[in-house]
């Protein structure tokens, strides 16, 4: 059976002397020869949690889950959409630097005939203690 390794040391020119470990598909990268979008790629991003109301609670979680995915999809990549067990609101998990201010401005939208209260804050990042600079 073979064995797809999805990261391999590659030299980009202009960028070091050091290899980077960047993703790889089959020995070609998934940037070609373009620099700065693998930067772009490589570049830490921030993590929002969009906390999200007034939508219809009595559809199924599945429905409610699609449709609050559909509806911030253009906000940035969403990592998950969390449901507690009677919603009342849910969390959207979005990565994108600006992300939560395109999620504010869908404050007040609507999305199955209701008019959505949305809020933003950054996501909890944990911090370890017990290691010198973190």
């Amino acid at each position: 059976m073979d064995h797809w390794d999805l990261y391999s040391a590659v030299k980009f020119p202009g960028i070091g002397d050091t290899d980077m470990k960047t993703p790889v598909f089959s020995g070609i990268t998934l940037f070609g020869d373009n620099i700065e979008l693998m930067k772009s790629y490589m570049k830490p991003r921030r993590c929002w949690v969009i906390v999200v109301a007034g939508y219809d609670p009595s559809l199924p979680a599945d429905e409610i889950k699609k449709a609050l995915t559909d509806h911030f999809r253009s906000c940035g990549a969403i990592l998950n959409v969390e449901m507690p067990r009677h919603p009342v609101e849910s969390s959207v998990i979005i990565v994108g630097d600006d992300a939560n201010e395109k999620a504010l401005e869908l404050n007040g939208s609507e999305m199955g005939g209701r008019k959505l209260v949305v809020t933003a804050r950054p996501f909890p990042m944990l911090v370890r203690k017990d290691v010198p600079f973190a």
